[in-house]
C-alpha cells in the first residue's frame, strides 16, 4: 500500500518540475525575442554608421556568429537608404579588412547578405590600426561619408572582447577631433580603462560591457532609444562653433552672442565694430567692448582722467631703478645704460669698465692704462713716453740737472747719484770723491757669485753656467774667499763667503746648487748682495762680485748696482744671449772694457773665463802706473784704436738705420 503511494507523490513532483522548466524557458526566450526585436525603426534618420567588429583569436567560431547577429539585429532596426542612413562594415585582427564602404549598398538586403558572407580572421588584435582605418579611409567621402558642410553625424560602433596589442588613445581621439561619435562595445573580460579610452564622452552613454556574446543582443534596445531617436546634432558633432549651436533638426547652425557677427567660415564670431560707427575721440585706440566701447593707450602710455588722451609713462622716474649710471625709458618699461667706456653687467644694473688694454694689440713698452674708451701708454718711474705714445726711454737726469758729481752721475728712479772710480769712495758730501786708503793686498780677495736661475735660463744651460763658475773658482789663489747666491723671483744664498775653505768643498757645493727655474729679479739679487753678501768681509780686502745672467730683469737694477759701486763693491757683469746692454752697462763697474762681457750662448764663454782669471789672478788694475812709460803709451795707443774701431762700426750702423727710417717716409 505505501509504493502505490509513493510511486504517485514521486510522479506529482515530476509534472511540476517540468511545468516550471518550461515557464523559465519561455521566459527567457520571450525577453530574447523582445531584445531582439526592436521598438520601432529609425525612420527617416540620416546617419553615416560604421560597424568595426574584433575578429581575433579570442573570439571563438560560435561567438562569431552571435556577432554576425547581432549586426542583422541592429540592420534592421536601420532606415538605410543613400539619403538616409549609410552603412559601412570592417573587421580586424592582426590587419584591417573592410567589408564593405558607406557607398556600397543603399538597400537592407545586400547588407544583410554581405554580414552572412563574412568570415572568422582568427588572428590578432590590432584595434588601434582599425582606428585608423575608420578615420583615414572609412569615413572619407570618396568612400561614402556625406561632406561635413552637411553636418550628417557620423557614428562608430566598436565591438572587442580582448585587450588591444597596439595603442589606441591617440588614434582614439584623433577620430572623435574628425567628429566621429564612438560606441565602445565590451565583451567579457575586456579592460575597462580600454573602453573608455576607445568611446565617446559621456562614457555613461557610449560605454558598454556586456558578460558574454550570448548578452550582447541585450544592447540593441540601447541602441534604438539612442540612434533613433531625434538627437540634437549640437550634441552629437562637434560642431566647433565659437559661441552657440542651434539644432535645425537633421543639422545645426552657429549662432553669435549679441554684439557679435557670425563670419563666413560660418563657425567663429567677431564683435561688432562700434568704434567705426561712433566718434570715440581716443588718443591712441578705440576698443570694442560688448555693446559699447573703450579708449586704450600704446604700450608706455597711460590714459588720463578723460579716458581718452593719453601720456608716456616715465618708468624710470617711478621708483628706484637700481641703475648704477644711466636708466632710459622703453615703449613698455625701461633699460639700464653704462656711461662711454663702461659694459653692462649680467644682473643689467651695474657697470664695468672695459679694458680695452685686454682687448686690443695695445704695443706699449711698458704699461697700458685705460682711459675713457680708449687707452694710454705708461711708462715705468725714471722713463719717459717716446714720440710714437708706446715707447719708453730712460730719463738722463745726470743731464738734465747741475748734479755736481766729481767722476759721475748715475740715474735711478726719478734721480740721481754720484759714484766715484775704482779705487776712490765718495766723500760725506755725496758728490766729492777721495782716494782710498787701503792699498792693493796680493791674492786677498772676497769673490761673491750672483748667478741667475730664472725660467728663460733652462736647466741645460744653468748646469753651464755652473761649470763656468766651477772653473773660475779651480784658477782662484788660494786667499780667495768664495760665496754664491742664485736668484729667480726670490734670491737664495747657496753658500756665503768663507763657507767652506778648500778649493774641492767649493766645487762640490756648486755642483750641489739645485735650478730655481722662475722669474728673474736682478734688482733684489743686487739689494740682497748689498745688504748681506758682503757684511762680513774681511777688512782691507778686495770685495768683488760677478754677476751672470742671460735676459732682461724683472725689476730695477740702477739703484741698488750703484750702491754696491758706491759701497767699493767691484762688479763683473757678464751677459748671455738676450741679455740687455742697457742693464749690463748699468751693474758693470768702469772701465766697461775690464768690467762687462757678453756671449752669445754658454758655448762661447771660455774667452771670457780667462778675461776673468787673469784679472782675479792680479791686483795691477788698482796700482797705479806711470803714465809717461812706453808701455803705458803703447798700451794706450792699443786702447784708443780699439774704440774708435767700435765707434766706427756704431756709426756705420746708425747709417743704415737711418736709410732704412728714410725709405719707409718716401714709400708712405
Amino acid at each position: 500500500m505505501e509504493t502505490p503511494v509513493f510511486l504517485l507523490l514521486l510522479v506529482l513532483c515530476c509534472c511540476v518540475c517540468c511545468a516550471q522548466n518550461k515557464k523559465h524557458s519561455q521566459s527567457v526566450e520571450r525577453r530574447r525575442n523582445t531584445a531582439a526585436k526592436p521598438d520601432r525603426a529609425c525612420t527617416g534618420k540620416v546617419l553615416d554608421l560604421v560597424f568595426v567588429i574584433d575578429s581575433s583569436r579570442s573570439v571563438r567560431p560560435s561567438d562569431y556568429i552571435k556577432v554576425k547577429a547581432f549586426l542583422k539585429n541592429m540592420l534592421q532596426l536601420l532606415d538605410v537608404g543613400k539619403n538616409r542612413t549609410r552603412v559601412g562594415l570592417l573587421q580586424y585582427g592582426s590587419t584591417v579588412q573592410n567589408e564593405f564602404f558607406l557607398n556600397a549598398f543603399y538597400k537592407k538586403e545586400g547588407l544583410q547578405q554581405a554580414v552572412s558572407q563574412m568570415e572568422h580572421l582568427a588572428a590578432g588584435t590590432m584595434t588601434g590600426l582599425a582606428l585608423q582605418f575608420l578615420r583615414e579611409e572609412a569615413f572619407t567621402v570618396a568612400n561614402g561619408a556625406r561632406p561635413m558642410e552637411l553636418r550628417v553625424p557620423r557614428v562608430a560602433m566598436v565591438v572587442t572582447d580582448g585587450r588591444p596589442q597596439d595603442q589606441v588613445e591617440e588614434e582614439a581621439e584623433l577620430a572623435r577631433q574628425a567628429g566621429i561619435k564612438i560606441f565602445a562595445v565590451g565583451v567579457g573580460r575586456v579592460d575597462m580603462a580600454t573602453l573608455r579610452a576607445i568611446g565617446s564622452k559621456p562614457h555613461l552613454e557610449h560605454v558598454f560591457l556586456v558578460a558574454n556574446f550570448s548578452q550582447i543582443d541585450t544592447l540593441i534596445s540601447v541602441f534604438n532609444s539612442t540612434l533613433c531617436t531625434d538627437m540634437d546634432p549640437c550634441l552629437v558633432v562637434d560642431h566647433q562653433c565659437e559661441h552657440n549651436c542651434v539644432s535645425t533638426g537633421a543639422s545645426y547652425v552657429c549662432r553669435c552672442r549679441k554684439g557679435f557677427v557670425l563670419q563666413p567660415d560660418g563657425k567663429s564670431c567677431q564683435a561688432e565694430d562700434i568704434c567705426a560707427t561712433v566718434d570715440h575721440g581716443c588718443h591712441h585706440m578705440c576698443v570694442n567692448v560688448g555693446e559699447s566701447h573703450k579708449c586704450q593707450c600704446r604700450p608706455g602710455f597711460q590714459l588720463e582722467e578723460d579716458e581718452k588722451t593719453c601720456h608716456r609713462i616715465d618708468f624710470c622716474d617711478l621708483g628706484d631703478h637700481g641703475c648704477e649710471h644711466n636708466c632710459m625709458n622703453t615703449p613698455d618699461s625701461y633699460i639700464c645704460r653704462c656711461k662711454k667706456g663702461f659694459v653692462l653687467n649680467a644682473d643689467g644694473k651695474s657697470c664695468s669698465r672695459v679694458d680695452i688694454c685686454q682687448t686690443v694689440d695695445h704695443g706699449c713698452d711698458h704699461q697700458c692704462i685705460n682711459e675713457a674708451g680708449s687707452y694710454v701708454c705708461v711708462c715705468f718711474e725714471g722713463y719717459t713716453l717716446a714720440e710714437d705714445g708706446k715707447s719708453c726711454r730712460r730719463v738722463d737726469i745726470c743731464q738734465t740737472v747741475d748734479h755736481g758729481c766729481d767722476h759721475q752721475c748715475i740715474n735711478e728712479a726719478g734721480s740721481y747719484m754720484c759714484v766715484c772710480f775704482e779705487g776712490y769712495t765718495l766723500a760725506e758730501d755725496g758728490k766729492s770723491c777721495k782716494k782710498s786708503e787701503s792699498e792693493c793686498r796680493e791674492q786677498a780677495t772676497d769673490l761673491m757669485f750672483v748667478v741667475d736661475g730664472s725660467k728663460s735660463l733652462g736647466m741645460e744651460n744653468f748646469e753651464l753656467m755652473k761649470k763656468f763658475v766651477s772653473g773660475l773658482v779651480g784658477a782662484l789663489p788660494g786667499s780667495t774667499r768664495v760665496g754664491l747666491m742664485q736668484f729667480s723671483t726670490s734670491v737664495q744664498t747657496e753658500f756665503s763667503l768663507g763657507q767652506y775653505r778648500s778649493v774641492w768643498d767649493v766645487q762640490r757645493a756648486i755642483a750641489a746648487v739645485r735650478y730655481m727655474g722662475r722669474g728673474s729679479r736682478t734688482g733684489t739679487a743686487l739689494q740682497h748682495m748689498v745688504e748681506h753678501s758682503f757684511s762680513k768681509s774681511r777688512a782691507g780686502v778686495s770685495r768683488i762680485a760677478v754677476i751672470l745672467t742671460d735676459g732682461r730683469s724683472q725689476d730695477n737694477v740702477s739703484k741698488w748696482a750703484s750702491m754696491a759701486k758706491s759701497n767699493g763693491i767691484t762688479i763683473y757683469a757678464v751677459g748671455v744671449g738676450k741679455a740687455l746692454e742697457d742693464e749690463l752697462r748699468i751693474m758693470a763697474s768702469l772701465p766697461e772694457e775690464k768690467h762687462l762681457h757678453y756671449a752669445q750662448d754658454f758655448s762661447h764663454m771660455e774667452q771670457i773665463a780667462e778675461k776673468l782669471k787673469n784679472e782675479f789672478q792680479t791686483c795691477e788694475a788698482q796700482q797705479p802706473k806711470d803714465l809717461c812709460s812706453c808701455e803705458s803709451l803703447t798700451s794706450f795707443q792699443t786702447q784708443a784704436s780699439e774704440d774708435l774701431r767700435k765707434l766706427t762700426q756704431k756709426l756705420e750702423t746708425m747709417a743704415k738705420k737711418i736709410d732704412v727710417l728714410e725709405s719707409q717716409l718716401h714709400q708712405k
